[in-house]
């Protein structure tokens, strides 16, 4: 029985279209940005973020391999370090969550919060700042092991 459940299993995700994904290094890329409300953790109405994350769970229903997933929160440097950190484990935990809720498994799931450490833009002006409110999804394990030894967490705070 669970043979078949699994061929089952294994023949829809076959049959699905390739997730719009792209994998750089450990670095996965989505075509576009997960957007929240300003200095919250809940998803912006209307921004097209759910359907962001159906490509990452697509990304994960079609790569076994991948066994654990970095959700990484990051944000600009207009709050205090503390809370720059907590708002960015608070996303991470919510994109976390929408996976879990959408059928991925929480063991696959590392969410981690860098606060305003690790910048991409300069937070000199609105612009970069709204580069920086970013979360950013990487492979942490592949075939259960850390992917090309790197520290899962990367250096930043696990928020399980």
């Amino acid at each position: 029985m669970a043979a078949v459940a699994a061929a089952t299993t294994a023949a829809a995700v076959a049959s699905s279209p390739k997730a719009n994904v792209k994998v750089k290094g450990a670095k996965l890329e989505i075509p576009g940005a997960v957007a929240f409300e300003a200095d919250s953790a809940q998803f912006a109405a209307n921004s097209g973020t759910e359907a962001l994350l159906a490509e990452v769970r697509t990304y994960l229903e079609q790569s076994p391999r991948v066994t654990r997933l970095r959700i990484e929160g990051h944000t600009s440097n207009l709050r205090s370090p503390e809370q720059s950190l907590q708002l960015s484990g608070q996303r991470a935990l919510a994109v976390k969550s929408w996976l879990r809720q959408n059928g991925i498994h929480d063991g696959r799931l590392l969410a981690v919060g860098f606060g305003d450490t690790q910048p991409v833009a300069s937070n000199a002006d609105p612009a970069g700042q709204a580069q920086n409110e970013r979360i950013a999804f990487r492979i942490a394990e592949l075939d259960g092991k850390p992917y090309l030894g790197a520290d899962p967490l990367a250096g930043g705070t696990e928020f399980p």
